[in-house]
């Protein structure tokens, strides 16, 4: 395993699964910069990412993560996923009937001095609303 490589093991394992938060101290910059979906600039800043981590955490449970590729180019890790979840409500009043879903996406890391400086996430949100209820199939 190359060190780039321990960054997304860290981050989906320690840190989604787990809710470890010393590792996120440790892996990523204090300033860390979360580039995601949509107009909006994206989150700035760890804390801002521990809260909404924590959001998550209660809102999806019971995570089961698979990384299905990774591909490491200069400071760059790519990384292609799908995980398991249970939902527990709290997203857009969408009523939780406990359903077990399937979420996928990319995520690009960016790695300077030796920690996430930045993301870029394109995820299955769609997919998401649709098993939840929200939209039609």
């Amino acid at each position: 395993m190359t060190p780039l490589r321990e960054f997304v093991d860290k981050f989906f394992f320690d840190v989604f699964t787990n809710g470890d938060t010393e590792t996120l101290e440790r892996i990523a910059a204090k300033d860390l910069m979360i580039h995601g979906q949509g107009p909006d600039e994206g989150m700035s800043g760890r804390e801002n990412f521990k809260e909404w981590l924590k959001w998550y955490r209660n809102t999806f449970v019971d995570n089961e993560w698979t990384i299905h590729d990774v591909i490491t180019e200069g400071d760059r890790v790519v990384a292609r996923y799908s995980g398991k979840v249970t939902y527990k409500g709290g997203l857009l009043d969408i009523p939780s009937l406990n359903q077990r879903i399937v979420e996928s996406g990319i995520i690009i890391f960016r790695i300077e001095n030796n920690r996430i400086q930045e993301l870029w996430c394109e995820m299955s949100d769609l997919q998401v609303m649709q098993q939840l209820g929200a939209f039609p199939k």
